[in-house]
């Protein structure tokens, strides 16, 4: 694994996709027992969900910031059911929230490094720094919009300390207005607008989720969005605490010491996570390479302990087939026996006197080979040629001159092959 490769593993690992993490978390909410806490400028409300339905849900009011961690700490242990992790979300009076369109022609990890660089430009301080971060969300085929957001970072670090103190692990931490729609059955034509006092927040939603957010004057005569059932007996205020717990916002309003500890508890458990990998292939490996040792350990001692009994049987199986050739080439010899002496006796009566044979051999394949002495082995040919039982006569080989003993002059030596006609 490449080290580009790693960091993309890693950086999915700590941000999740727009896409997929929301419908994930989503049903992780309906199925597990979720907190979700929501934290305005002056209360804090968390509600526990478990199967789609409300088990537990509380309020807390808080004055300064430095009560805000003794709150939701306090809050949270009040929980029926104990937890471990928690999603929180901050209300629209605590937080800041910008919509740049067109959105700038930006991807991945280079958004928020803009939205943190173009800062001062697009929240307003207050004398305290900003935790920020930003999401490019799509609008349509060819439009798409940079969605920002920036709270203070001493209610961010307030927050956490208040999970830590309560023994909660920050699950997700983003705006309020991301996930609202999921607290409302249904969002009519147009924005989803949520009176607030004297104001309300108009959130525009499109096809990939929530994209603006504005503050407007209460001015709306329009009936109001219509809850979940869930919802309807606690009312509209726990609408943030509520979706938090069921959908998880794309914006993590992180500080950055925060971010980087995560990432290192993640780099972490992927290493931790590919050493237990290789281990437990090297473990199938020496098991595998072990059985197959033994398999060969054993196919070898079986093969030394009957190693007599099958060169004994190999030795027989060579003296049955030499036996039952020389049984065929017996019985080939009685069968041509008769042929043979027809031969002798027709060679007898086509040569004469004078020539001598020294070797007559007749093989397995009918073919016959003569070698002797004439004064002209020409003769000897064209007399063999009319035996009726040879065919193919020819010389094999030249014919030589050679003196005989006794003086009786130099006579013809030949060598001549034919073949012997097979009889059907």
């Amino acid at each position: 694994m490449s080290l580009h490769t790693l960091r993309r593993a890693l950086g999915k690992a700590l941000r999740f996709s727009a896409v997929s993490a929301e419908p994930m978390l989503s049903a992780w909410g309906r199925w597990r027992p979720a907190l979700g806490i929501s934290v305005s400028s002056s209360a804090v409300r968390a509600v526990l969900v478990e199967r789609g339905r409300i088990r537990w849900a509380g309020q807390a009011d808080y004055a300064t910031v430095e009560d805000l961690a003794e709150v939701i700490a306090r809050l949270a242990g009040e929980a029926e059911r104990p937890v471990s992790r928690a999603r929180i979300v901050l209300e629209r009076d605590v937080l800041q929230l910008r919509s740049v369109t067109p959105a700038p022609p930006l991807k991945g990890k280079a958004v928020p490094g803009w939205v943190a660089l173009e800062a001062e430009r697009l929240f307003r301080k207050n004398g305290s720094p900003l935790v920020t971060d930003g999401v490019i969300v799509p609008l349509g085929k060819d439009a798409a919009a940079l969605w920002a957001a920036a709270a203070p970072e001493p209610v961010v670090r307030a927050v956490l300390d208040g999970c830590a103190q309560a023994g909660l692990t920050v699950a997700s931490l983003g705006p309020a207005s991301e996930v609202l729609a999921h607290a409302f059955v249904s969002i009519r034509d147009g924005p989803l607008v949520i009176p607030s006092g004297k104001s309300a927040e108009a959130i525009d939603i499109g096809p990939s989720g929530a994209w603006r957010s504005r503050l407007v004057p209460t001015t709306d005569s329009r009936e109001p969005q219509s809850l979940i059932p869930a919802l309807r007996s606690l009312g509209e205020s726990f609408a943030p605490a509520f979706a938090a717990a069921v959908a998880l916002p794309r914006i993590q309003l992180l500080p950055a010491d925060t971010r980087a500890a995560r990432e290192r508890i993640a780099r972490r458990r992927l290493l931790r996570a590919l050493s237990v990998t290789i281990g437990l292939w090297v473990a199938a490996g020496t098991v595998y390479a072990g059985r197959l040792g033994l398999t060969i350990s054993r196919s070898t001692h079986l093969l030394d302990a009957s190693r007599s009994s099958v060169d004994s049987v190999l030795s027989l199986r060579r003296d049955l087939d030499a036996a039952v050739a020389t049984l065929a080439t017996i019985a080939g010899a009685e069968r041509d026996r008769s042929r043979h002496l027809g031969l002798l006796a027709a060679l007898t009566r086509a040569l004469d006197d004078s020539t001598h044979l020294v070797a007559l051999r007749i093989g397995n394949d009918h073919t016959v080979r003569l070698v002797g002495y004439a004064p002209r082995a020409a003769k000897v040919l064209a007399e063999l040629e009319k035996v009726a039982a040879l065919r193919d006569t020819r010389f094999e080989g030249p014919v030589t001159r050679e003196g005989r003993q006794g003086g009786s002059g130099e006579w013809d030596r030949f060598a001549i092959v034919a073949r012997l006609e097979r009889v059907p």
